[in-house]
This record gives C-alpha cells, structure tokens and sequence, in this order.
C-alpha cells in the first residue's frame, strides 16, 4: 500500500518532491498532491503474473478508505467505486519499457481497479471518460 500516510496500513510512504532549483530550506510545501492512502498495488507471484493497481487505501480494519472530498458513485452492477481526492494517476510509456521509449498518455485508476481519461482537474467531482 502506497501513500503519504505514516500510519502503520502503509507501506510505502512518498512525499511531495520540489522541482528544480527551488529546494532551499526557507522552501515550504503547502498542500500535498499525494493522497494519505493513495492505491494498494497487487501482484500474483506465479504466472501470468499480473499485477493491479486500485485508487484508495485500506484502514487498520481492512475497508476501503476515501477521504470525503473523492469521488464517488455507484457502478451498473451495484458496486461502488470512486477515485483519490488527488487522483492515482499511470502512464505505459509507448515502445514498452525500453531506452526508445517515449511518454504515452496519462490515466487514472479507480477504486476498483478501472482505468479512465483524466479529469478536467485532479480534484473534480466528474470522473473521466471508462477506457
């Protein structure tokens, strides 16, 4: 489990990194971009060996955590699903994973697992467009 969170659910804890020259101790970041509980990344350990990422955490108890600001709806089949208040975000390089390889278009993951366009901003109510 992956987020800014240092409470014990997490298991990697990332923080806001400040780009370029301006990193200088009088330097303060405001308002992070990364979630408390940003997404669970699961992976099987034998073949075919995929690997999911879902937007959201997990609390102490094991349910699913969105803070109150996230998204949130119902799906066709009843469930509900939602996206982080700021969003987890992938991109697959095109040309795979190689040293050719060129940035590919930006998506974002739901609770559930489902992969959609980008919001009009990381923090808008409306979700994308399902891909």
């Amino acid at each position: 489990q992956v987020g800014r969170s240092t409470e014990s659910p997490i298991d990697f804890v990332v923080t806001d990194t400040i780009s370029g020259h301006q990193n200088n101790d009088e330097t303060q970041i405001t308002q992070s971009t990364i979630s408390r509980f940003a997404c669970r990344i699961v992976c099987d350990r034998n073949p075919p060996y995929t690997a999911r990422i879902f937007a959201a955490g997990f609390d102490s108890s094991k349910n699913i955590f969105l803070g109150e600001k996230a998204a949130k709806w119902k799906n066709p089949d009843g469930h509900m699903d939602g996206l982080t208040t700021n969003g987890v975000l992938v991109m697959h390089p095109n040309g795979g994973f190689t040293e050719e390889s060129k940035p590919g278009v930006w998506r974002e993951i739901s609770v559930c697992g489902d992969v959609y366009t980008l919001r009009e901003t990381r923090s808008a109510q409306q979700r994308g467009k399902l891909v």
